[in-house]
């Protein structure tokens, strides 16, 4: 399975961006998700980028982590990431699937990672209450990190 639960994955890019902004290492640009879908190709998704800066020692990438709701009942349709991405569910409870496996859920705590060019879907598994979760996106200097598939 090309998607992992992913806590260790997490913690390892959560101590490499406080270790870079401890020793000042991460120029940090002005938070933008150039890379990210644009609101237009996902509806009830509200992505806020809290930050967006290049690696060190890798200058083709950069790093985007953003806090991103869903509303209710929201389905983001088939899709692969031209980028490594983790989940951190905040607030309530995701269902994913990936192509040609069975479907699963993520709750408050649960973590992610999604290799590129998984074939995926998520969505807010409650029709009544948000889904909240941090978003980190490691992706090549303006390539597009989501491709829809139609």
């Amino acid at each position: 399975m090309t998607i992992k639960r992913a806590s260790s994955v997490l913690a390892a890019i959560a101590a490499l961006v406080l270790w870079c902004n401890d020793v000042n290492v991460l120029a940090q640009e002005r938070p933008s998700g150039a890379e990210l879908p644009k609101p237009a190709q996902i509806p009830g998704v509200e992505p806020d980028v809290l930050l967006r800066a290049g690696v060190p020692n890798v200058p083709d990438k950069a790093l985007i982590v953003s806090r991103t709701i869903y509303k209710p009942g929201v389905h983001v349709a088939w899709h692969r990431h031209n980028s490594q991405i983790v989940f951190y569910i905040l607030h309530g409870t995701m269902g994913v699937q990936d192509k040609g496996n069975a479907s699963f859920t993520l709750k408050a705590g649960d973590s992610l990672l999604i290799m590129p060019s998984t074939m995926h879907q998520h969505w807010n598994a409650s029709t009544t209450e948000p889904l909240v979760f941090l978003e980190y996106v490691l992706v090549d200097k303006g390539q597009p990190s989501a491709v829809f598939i139609k």
